[in-house]
């Protein structure tokens, strides 16, 4: 028995981005509250055209322009108050996963009228729907224009952390997903992100909430990468390959939402929170020393990765690592954590906070802690091809 939820709506296309005015409209709603970053995104021309859409609709608007990457629990707060002194009904989240989350974080605070950490490992669930909520994503990497999950920074034990939270409302209503606006991403934001998709497709393939829905959708994105990240690196204006990767972004977010992830997020978030390592970049180094280790319990589902990955006819397990691992070097990733420049003292900190990870247990093999450090030291600075 397995349950598939994914109740998102999903336009999909070039141009899709100028339907959201329409849309929301037809939700009737008044006044949109829209969530960016404070960088370029904020100022873009993609951005004024759908504010002069919005205004065309008749519809205002106010812009919070303050989600950081990883947005804090501060800067949720902010933006909650910011909806309610503005009296605005409804969300527009224009941007990379950063603002996405926010904007849900902010949702969350304004539903329920309570701050956004009661909610951060604490148990206590959801019970309120969300304002209407519109994302739109400029990068192929989170899907969390698709997921019913959320990450945000706070101060934990004394020391910075990264903590998601998950519930049904926190699924976006629409989901605009335009491959235009994700032309102008330089190269190693491409490599990035994408691996982080990557990521995202592998680990609720291999995890231990696999379904046979999900897993479909999860080989499909992984499939898609291996075809198209590549040449949308190397040559940012390749349409054809900018659509399949913002394709395989979205899918791999469908697919977490419903299978989960594992100890690669788990050992990421701790080296983002407390070494400033960006998510997709240290997903991407991570990846493939978590499949490698994956080996004895979960064979035939590595070769299936491999080959999807690859387009190979045979392949075995060990060089379904392998090839991932090599992927990210063709994109200029580092090979272990230390080469990525985490600072040596941090080493045991970062492996602390990450033992903790809460789905820790998805992982297709469970670790002893013992057994997670000697892993975590190769991947510290170590070699996939060793």
């Amino acid at each position: 028995m397995f349950t598939f939820n994914s109740p998102t709506k999903i336009v999909f296309g070039e141009g899709s981005a100028a339907l959201a005015p329409k849309e929301l409209v037809a939700m009737g709603v008044r006044r949109v509250f829209i969530v960016t970053g404070p960088g370029r995104t904020a100022s873009s021309e993609a951005l004024g055209a759908l504010k002069s859409g919005l205004e065309k609709e008749g519809l205002r608007h106010y812009h919070f322009a303050e989600a950081e990457a990883d947005p804090s629990i501060a800067t949720v707060a902010r933006g909650a108050a910011s909806f309610k002194q503005e009296g605005c009904d409804s969300i527009l989240a224009f941007g990379g996963g950063s603002p996405m989350d926010c904007a849900k974080g902010i949702g969350v605070s304004v539903a329920e009228g309570r701050p956004i950490e009661d909610f951060i490992g604490t148990g206590l669930a959801f019970t309120k729907p969300l304002p209407p909520l519109v994302a739109i994503p400029t990068t192929a990497g989170t899907g969390s224009e698709v997921t019913n999950a959320a990450v945000f920074s706070l101060e934990s034990a004394g020391q910075k952390a990264k903590k998601g939270t998950a519930g049904s409302t926190l699924f976006p209503r629409l989901a605009l997903v335009d491959p235009l606006l994700q032309v102008s991403m330089p190269g190693a934001l491409t490599a990035a992100t994408g691996m982080d998709a990557l990521t995202h497709a592998v680990e609720a393939y291999l995890s231990r909430g696999a379904n046979p829905v999900a897993d479909m959708v999860c080989l499909e994105s992984i499939k898609l990468i291996g075809a198209n990240l590549r040449k949308a690196y190397e040559n940012g204006e390749d349409l054809e390959a900018r659509e399949a990767m913002a394709r395989a972004s979205t899918l791999a977010g469908i697919a977490l939402s419903q299978a989960g992830l594992g100890m690669v997020h788990g050992f990421a978030h701790a080296a983002g929170a407390l070494g400033g390592l960006a998510h997709g970049l240290a997903n991407a180094i991570i990846l493939p020393f978590m499949m490698q280790s994956y080996l004895p319990v979960a064979e035939s589902r590595l070769i299936a990765i491999g080959r999807a990955l690859t387009g190979a006819s045979t392949m075995s397990a060990p060089e379904s690592a392998k090839a991932v691992a090599e992927l990210g070097s063709n994109l200029g990733i580092p090979p272990n954590l230390s080469a990525a420049g985490l600072d040596e003292a941090l080493r045991d900190v970062v492996f602390d906070d990450a033992k903790g990870y809460k789905r820790r247990g998805q992982s297709p093999r469970l670790y002893s802690d013992e057994e997670l450090y000697a892993l975590y030291l190769r991947i510290w600075s170590g070699s996939v091809t060793e």
